[in-house]
């Protein structure tokens, strides 16, 4: 059946078309999408595809009869109510009186969102280019020269690639550092995800210095975008451009974003030529505060842990890319004991090569528990802790399952092999997931429903094209 205005959409059918009106009816539409997936032919994906029907958007939004986790208890038969972007209250026998739109939460298990404290997301079309190198290697033979070549439209790909990729793996937020940030926070706000997003600053680079507080003012004050400045490390940065940025960041009250103490050769390097470990450095130069967060932190003395921790600085560790480039293993046993508040965060997915944080969690546990030759190291409570918890302390987010929170929340389907016997729920999110985010809400929108994630085949058609272009 084709009406006259010829705008595609699904009905229990699959691919129909309906008058224009009835898909003004986001809550319709979309019901009417979900239900239509099941009978769906492969050309008709195409054609939802071509829909670019936008994230549904409502004031209200009830999840009935979802289980949550109360520490580590699993609470089934909750509901959560919605209410402009927030979780308005968690109970049972919720009503919405408004009815603007019910999901079904049978089955599933809700999360607050997590949080990728670090990644480079474009870096998805560098996906596979380089693998099996060394860090400095693989940054000077392979990545900057093909970087060299990236356009905004490149990074408006990768972005979307990068967002596809979260929102499958319950991601939503991240922290970026890259290329032109204004195309890349104008992408991500598309995809609907919330962000910290710096440009990149780096001496190679002078201009970028001197773009970093204008893109600041342009977005700060936005819903989903948070400007931050992302000097790439101390090693690529003057002294004089450090303290320019500290400047710019306290004129603006920004976080700053930076690689620290990676690799045993920028430490040996930094000992040598300032007398000073990298961390010790960066003190001296007064960034070490709690708006600071400090990637990678592989090759830190005891000193170094507790310079910051008494400075409040916030850690992210990237124990996948740290293990893939052989950097090292950060001390984060000796790093928590000293009460420095450490988070997880994937890196750019040429170095991971992905950007599951379960992965993350999973890995990070296991090679603590052998790094420091414990096995009670690391409990999959304490992890889940520190991907959660602390990555919303550090970035100062109000999330979690609780009233007032941001509704940025994940639904897992606990049907699935990896969840069963359904003793231990923290534990099999930490070392058995494998997949089963069902669906993604950000801002209290649904990005993804039942898997489903409008736009997607454009998406990866074009970043194929984008990384084809891009290595010929």
């Amino acid at each position: 059946m084709r009406c006259t205005t010829g705008l595609p959409v699904l009905s229990s059918r699959g691919v129909q078309y309906l008058k224009t009106s009835a898909v003004g009816r986001l809550a319709t539409s979309a019901r009417l999408l979900i239900q239509g997936l099941g009978d769906l032919k492969p050309d008709d994906h195409h054609a939802l595809d071509n829909l670019n029907i936008p994230p549904v958007d409502l004031n209200l939004m009830l999840i009935k009869n979802v289980s949550i986790l109360q520490s580590s208890a699993l609470l089934p038969g909750r509901d959560i109510l919605i209410e402009n972007g927030k979780i308005a209250k968690i109970g049972r026998d919720l009503q919405d009186e408004n009815d603007d739109e019910v999901i079904d939460g049978r089955g599933k298990l809700a999360i607050p969102g997590l949080v990728n404290c670090h990644t480079h997301l474009a870096m998805t079309l560098l996906r596979g280019y380089a693998d099996d190198m060394e860090l400095m290697p693989w940054l000077r033979e392979k990545i900057w020269p093909l970087e060299a070549r990236l356009t905004e439209e490149d990074i408006r790909w990768g972005v979307k690639l990068g967002c596809l990729e979260h929102i499958r793996f319950g991601i939503t937020c991240f922290n970026d550092m890259y290329y032109f940030p204004d195309a890349a926070a104008a992408a991500t706000k598309e995809m609907g995800l919330r962000a910290f997003m710096a440009g990149v600053v780096f001496d190679m680079k002078p201009e970028f210095l001197s773009q970093a507080e204008p893109f600041i003012r342009r977005w700060k004050g936005d819903d989903l975008i948070v400007p931050t400045l992302g000097p790439h490390a101390a090693y690529t940065c003057s002294e004089e451009t450090l303290q320019k940025v500290k400047e710019v960041a306290d004129r603006n009250d920004t976080m700053i974003h930076i690689h620290l103490s990676e690799t045993r050769e920028e430490v040996d390097g930094f000992l040598l030529t300032k007398g000073k470990s990298p961390v010790e450095y960066l003190d001296s130069l007064g960034l070490l505060n709690e708006r600071l967060a400090a990637v990678h932190c592989v090759w830190l003395s005891e000193e170094d842990c507790y310079l910051l921790a008494e400075k409040k600085a916030n850690v992210v560790d990237c124990t996948v890319s740290n293990l893939k480039l052989t950097s090292g293993i950060a001390p984060l046993n000796t790093l928590m004991k000293a009460q420095v508040n450490v988070c997880l965060g994937t890196d750019g997915a040429s170095s991971n090569n992905n950007l599951s944080l379960f992965e993350e969690m999973k890995v990070t546990a296991i090679v603590q528990k052998n790094a420091y030759h414990t096995p009670e190291a690391f409990s999959a409570e304490q992890i889940w802790r520190v991907a959660t918890e602390n990555a919303y302390r550090a970035f100062g987010l109000n999330m979690g399952m609780h009233e007032g929170a941001l509704a940025d929340l994940a639904l897992i389907d606990l049907q699935r092999p990896w969840f069963y016997p359904q003793t231990n729920i923290i534990s099999h999110l930490v070392y058995s997931m494998t997949g089963g985010v069902d669906t993604t809400i950000v801002n209290g929108k649904v990005l993804m429903r039942e898997g489903f994630i409008p736009g997607e085949a454009e998406i990866l058609e074009e970043a194929q094209k984008r990384f084809l272009h891009l290595t010929s």
